[in-house]
């Protein structure tokens, strides 16, 4: 059996203008921040690699992809790199997509991103304002009907954020992941906002009135006590980066020497300009009796 390798030099280094920026329903519109890739022996710093002097634009576009509202940002001037919309009166809304634009007086790359914002999420039902932890009532988060997206299926980010976090109020796993990690500079702020990873609308109980029912998984709750529970809904362009994220980071099986390249959506450099809407609950997790 034959095979042809083309070798790649792992000395070459080429440059991209990284983007950064993202779109929340009902809030201004984002800082947009402009910067620079840097060699893999270079220690990462935004304020090394900022791009001042960019010209950087957000449009919102009609239904046929036609501009509608134009949106232009300014430098600020103690943050090199970092850019601001003008208008600041402006909010987001659900469903209407925005491009951004990027050019420069000094670099020849041009910079677009579209986004569409996804519909309003919000949780329907009502919140108890207690749970037993790891009891057989689960926390029921019921979710409105919501519009499909251009690839045909919502996906959503769990967070949990404790509103009272001390090593006192760590649940049983995160109490043990703490104690058993050896590094003397754990530091349990890591596990005050807690992720659940992406889920995909096809894995919550649909309801017969098109609302979406999700039990919410107890390793998504690290601590004890008062808590706030975010539902996001994330657009493809987040999505995208997110799960290719994972499968960089050990998320799958590759292949030995194999490692795919993060999905940007981002035309003439690198980066995420994506768009999310949220809604949030609080209740109270409870040791068990």
């Amino acid at each position: 059996m034959l095979t042809n390798c083309q070798s790649y030099n792992q000395d070459d280094y080429q440059e991209y203008v990284v983007v950064e920026g993202y779109i929340t329903a009902g809030e201004r519109l984002p800082d947009i921040y402009v910067s620079t890739t840097l060699p893999s022996d270079s220690t990462y710093s935004f304020e090394e690699s900022a791009i001042s002097n960019a010209i950087v634009q957000i449009t919102r576009l009609d239904d046929s992809g036609e501009p509608e509202e134009l949106f232009e940002y300014v430098e600020n001037l103690d943050r090199p790199g970092t850019y601001s919309p003008i208008i600041q009166s402006y909010r987001a809304e659900p469903l209407e997509s925005y491009r951004l634009d990027i050019v420069f007086n000094d670099r020849p790359e041009e910079i677009r991103a579209v986004t569409t914002v996804p519909d309003q999420v919000e949780v329907i039902n009502e919140i108890p304002e207690s749970v037993v932890y790891q009891s057989d009532d689960q926390l029921e988060i019921v979710l409105n009907q919501l519009r499909q997206t251009a690839d045909g299926q919502n996906v959503f980010v769990f967070n949990t954020i404790s509103l009272d976090p001390s090593i006192e109020n760590l649940t049983p796993f995160y109490l043990s992941v703490v104690e058993d990690d050896d590094e003397d500079d754990i530091d349990i702020t890591d596990y005050v906002r807690n992720s659940s990873g992406l889920i995909n609308e096809g894995n919550f109980e649909s309801q017969p009135d098109g609302t979406i029912l999700l039990r919410f998984p107890w390793i998504g709750v690290a601590f004890y006590e008062e808590n706030l529970v975010v539902t996001l809904s994330v657009d493809k362009n987040l999505a995208d980066v997110i799960r290719s994220q994972e499968v960089q980071l050990g998320g799958s099986t590759l292949s030995p020497g194999e490692i795919p390249n993060l999905l940007y959506n981002i035309e003439g450099g690198i980066g995420v300009f994506g768009s999310m809407t949220a809604d949030s609950v609080t209740t109270t997790f409870v040791r068990p009796f």
